[in-house]
């Protein structure tokens, strides 16, 4: 399958659509409801753009890859192709009726102006048969160094993980920038303790490398932690403290 036409022109599909061409695919158009957007991705992908489903051309795949909430949506439009979607969180019966569908779910945070190692980037791969499977598990491995088939529940379990680790933690990291500038400090500072948590977790499951005055049961230290923070902050520092405290036990 190398004819391919992009529905959606936002990060996944941009860095999505980078790859395949990278590696030989032709993708032959970008479809966007923002025209403007279709345009700009197209003119990347050196293809045709369009905002109307109706003008596009035929392609042995198409590859939804727009908001969860606007899949079903969007792949109503279609009857009878090969078709894919890129969520962490959709499962397969969002497609209904279609002979072969799937999902490629790429595991990572996408950001159009930030370039990134699209083979370092796992890829999830689901197919309503053996068939199509092997069809999308051959695309897969041409892209990415780690192809791995999970079904719509796992893959389900693995997007709630990811969010933890990825957008919650990103949200503390944003919390401590606040905190640090309130008192002219360099969030920087904080880079070298950021980047060691990082690399302990990398041989060591994360429970066994906690530390911290939750781990320790310091009360002294997190009451004067919360002193010190606002309302809201206090009321996060609580919940996480208590878990990291119940899960010493």
């Amino acid at each position: 399958m190398k004819n391919i036409i992009l529905i959606g022109s936002g990060n996944v599909a941009t860095h999505l659509g980078i790859a395949l061409k990278n590696e030989g695919y032709n993708i032959l158009q970008v479809w966007s409801m923002q025209v403007d957007n279709a345009k700009f991705l197209a003119d990347k992908l050196d293809c045709k753009f369009t905002n109307s489903l109706d003008d596009l051309v035929k392609a042995d795949l198409y590859i939804a890859s727009v908001k969860d909430d606007k899949i079903e949506e969007v792949i109503s439009n279609f009857q009878n192709v090969n078709i894919v979607h890129t969520s962490g969180s959709i499962g397969l019966k969002v497609f209904k009726s279609f002979t072969n569908c799937g999902v490629f779910y790429p595991l990572q945070t996408f950001n159009k102006s930030v370039d990134i190692a699209f083979s370092e980037i796992p890829l999830c791969i689901e197919a309503n048969n053996p068939k199509f499977e092997k069809v999308l598990l051959k695309i897969g491995e041409s892209l990415s160094n780690t192809v791995v088939k999970m079904n719509s529940e796992q893959r389900k379990q693995l997007h709630i993980a990811a969010v933890f680790a990825c957008n919650f933690s990103n949200h503390m990291f944003a919390i401590a920038d606040d905190i640090l500038r309130k008192s002219n400090i360099n969030f920087n500072l904080l880079h070298p303790l950021i980047s060691k948590t990082i690399k302990q977790i990398e041989k060591n499951s994360p429970k066994n490398v906690q530390t911290g005055p939750a781990k320790r049961n310091d009360k002294k230290i997190i009451e004067s932690h919360l002193q010190f923070l606002e309302k809201n902050q206090q009321e996060l520092y609580k919940l996480i403290t208590n878990s990291i405290i119940s899960n010493n036990d």
